[in-house]
């Protein structure tokens, strides 16, 4: 509202609501009252943080939270405790769920490319997280990033063709192999976990770099030929829900479940900040924002959807 987004209807007033059932809307107290004396962990990217966040400002109609030992920064894990419920939250920072560094020194984390160790989970969130009571997994968008990917100590290729003269591997691949890697590390865990797929970006006419933007005023309809998934998005949420299939299938009933948003999110192109998340001469990391999503917007369904997994 204040950097001037039009047609903020869209955002404020179309809800999601699921074919064949009636999702109750989200209920701030009955989630604090269940997650008493427990603790949630968010594992995955900025778009975990943004599911984290959308919670949150969903919870504070009850309890604000504190953070714990805060911190000055964003791409980092943080830690918030809700007093009166005696319940932890903590978005844990890891961009590919496995082991990860950049391959130089003083290289940009948003543009160099990253070395990324398909087949080791990334102690940032593996270290911590066996005390949690629940786990909300997920990671995609920095899978579209140049990467070397490494299996077995070698190289196995790199997922983009400006790595220069590695073989390629399909970006679809990486992501299944961190996939199965992150839910392997999760096989002991007494908790339950929450995987959500991949939540499409709407960058059109180029990309978040290069004067993409995202300029929808209204979600798709339905038989629309942008309700599609895009084939990058459909490869990505392929692998994560056979993974997903994969160590739901070994473990005790219950204990996987799937957040499937892709679909429902790709409707919803009207939902992101664009270029109205900061005024016109500020010096931003992403100048046109349409990877993230407005609070209040689409993505405070997501926790519709959460408290209705956690309570079913």
């Amino acid at each position: 509202m204040k950097y001037g987004k039009p047609e903020l209807e869209s955002i404020l007033r179309w809800r999601w609501q699921p074919d064949g059932c009636d999702l109750p809307r989200f209920d701030p107290a009955a989630f604090l009252r269940l997650v008493r004396h427990k603790s949630m962990a968010f594992v995955g990217d900025s778009v975990a943080r943004n599911h984290m966040q959308s919670l949150m400002c969903l919870l504070s109609k009850v309890e604000l939270p504190e953070e714990i030992d805060p911190k000055d920064c964003i791409h980092c894990t943080r830690k918030y405790h809700y007093r009166d419920h005696n319940f932890t939250v903590t978005v844990f920072w890891t961009p590919f769920l496995v082991r990860w560094n950049l391959t130089r020194d003083g290289a940009l984390q948003f543009m160099d490319p990253h070395n990324v160790f398909l087949d080791e989970a990334d102690p940032e969130w593996t270290r911590h997280v066996a005390g949690y009571d629940y786990v909300v997994l997920n990671a995609a968008k920095w899978f579209t990033r140049p990467l070397f990917l490494h299996e077995r100590g070698a190289v196995l290729g790199c997922s983009n063709d400006a790595c220069g003269g590695a073989a390629y591997v399909a970006p679809s691949h990486a992501i299944r192999a961190a996939f199965r890697t992150a839910l392997r590390a999760l096989h002991g865990f007494q908790g339950k976990v929450v995987v959500r797929t991949v939540a499409p970006p709407h960058y059109e006419n180029g990309k978040w770099y290069d004067g993409g933007n995202c300029v929808r005023t209204r979600p798709v309809r339905r038989g629309e030929a942008s309700a599609s998934l895009p084939e990058t998005e459909a490869a990505f949420h392929a692998a994560q829900v056979e993974e997903f299939q994969a160590a739901a299938g070994g473990a005790e009933p219950g204990r996987f479940v799937l957040m499937d948003v892709s679909q429902m999110m790709q409707m919803r192109g009207d939902g992101h900040p664009g270029q109205y998340g900061h005024w016109p001469n500020e010096k931003v990391g992403f100048g046109i924002d349409c990877v993230h999503w407005c609070l209040p917007g689409p993505v405070d369904a997501w926790s519709d959807l959460l408290l209705h997994l956690l309570t079913s």
